[in-house]
């Protein structure tokens, strides 16, 4: 079908086939891409091809009654919010950039945002895939309503897989009800860590049902348009009396209401050429690794940091320029927790991170699905 606007599907499943197949043929690598926001992002990849999904764009299927819309993998997530607003809905994922990027880029990554703390992360909210594989096979996984949960789950496979597995071209989506009264609030914070910690359990203990609450360093407040120092930043939603209730609560520890929300600032703090890490635990350890990250830092003032407090995933984005050894001090500092390099210098990788998927488990899966091994090699370090 084509797009509800109109606009003709230039690049169709049958052509990504086609050019999975010529590829396979001539042992020619090829760079899967979306709208190419993010190509610095993951390890090199040195390829001869590229495959995009930018034009393979459009709603393939709404059904509001089941709050689940099926777009093409092309399809931005600007486009996907203007779509399902109209039925006063949303796809409730926030990833690092802006809704420019698409939404096949954005599963093939694995972003998420904030608002994984309330609606789960992007492998929570994509109920089914279709995907070409290396092999030239199209392939579907899940399905296109919420109850669907026959088969192996290739669509949490594919989720975060780096397009080493298969191009995605279709996704089905698991949307919410539109927020109606949203609401941010500001906490500030000592930089104390023992008086840190007591101030954020009574936040956890409050009557609160957040969408976000998000831990942000002095130089990430400023960012957001905020004052300087280390503060705790605080999303509501739902209805009136939801929100006004924790209002009232979040007032009462000393949380003030601001009328700028500083969330699309939050998704732009990385800067061309940065180096930004991920590193996640138990949300009952997000303050353990805040804490670890500081102290690796030491006197690096102008890292970012921002930790999902709720999700138990710290970020910190080490700005172009900086001293290469202080990304080192932080993964042998985080020894204990996982650690995702999101963006690193092309220089840095083979050092810090040089492969993910050598295990056997791993190399069965690209063997099974890209026999070959011409989608992104070298994305995940193989």
């Amino acid at each position: 079908m084509e797009s509800h606007a109109g606009q003709p599907v230039r690049t169709g499943v049958a052509s990504i086939q086609a050019q999975v197949d010529d590829a396979r043929e001539n042992q020619a690598a090829v760079r899967v891409t979306g709208r190419s926001h993010w190509l610095d992002a993951g390890r090199p990849v040195n390829a001869e091809r590229t495959i995009t999904t930018s034009s393979h764009t459009g709603v393939v299927d709404y059904i509001p009654g089941d709050l689940t819309i099926t777009v093409r993998a092309g399809t931005s997530l600007r486009e996907i919010a203007e779509v399902t607003a109209r039925e006063g809905q949303w796809f409730p994922l926030d990833p690092p950039g802006n809704d420019d990027g698409s939404i096949g880029a954005t599963i093939a990554t694995g972003s998420s945002g904030r608002l994984a703390q309330r609606f789960g992360g992007i492998r929570d909210l994509v109920l089914g895939l279709e995907f070409v594989a290396g092999d030239g096979k199209v392939v579907r996984g899940g399905g296109r309503v919420v109850k669907n949960v026959a088969g192996f789950d290739l669509t949490r496979l594919l989720t975060g897989s780096w397009g080493t597995l298969g191009i995605i071209t279709e996704a089905s989506l698991r949307l919410y009800s539109a927020e109606s009264q949203p609401a941010t609030f500001v906490l500030a914070l000592p930089d104390d860590a023992s008086q840190l910690a007591a101030r954020i359990a009574l936040v956890r203990a409050a009557p609160l049902a957040p969408y976000a609450t998000e831990l942000v360093n002095a130089g990430v407040a400023a960012s957001l348009g905020l004052p300087s120092r280390t503060s705790l930043v605080i999303e509501l939603g739902g209805n009136r009396a939801a929100v006004a209730s924790q209002r009232d609560a979040l007032v009462s520890l000393g949380a003030h209401q601001v009328d700028s929300r500083p969330w699309e600032k939050l998704r732009l703090l990385d800067g061309e050429g940065s180096s930004v890490l991920r590193i996640s635990a138990l949300a009952s350890r997000v303050l353990d690794v805040w804490e670890t990250v500081c102290r690796a830092l030491g006197s690096a003032g102008d890292a970012l940091i921002h930790a999902g407090v709720g999700a138990g995933v710290v970020r910190c984005i080490v700005p172009a320029g900086s001293d290469p050894e202080i990304a080192a001090r932080i993964v042998a500092a985080c020894a204990d927790f996982s650690v995702v390099f999101e963006r690193l210098p092309a220089a840095m990788w083979e050092t810090l991170s040089p492969g993910v998927s050598g295990d056997r488990l791993s190399r069965g899966i690209k063997q099974a699905f890209d026999p070959a091994n011409i989608l992104n090699p070298g994305i995940l370090g193989d």
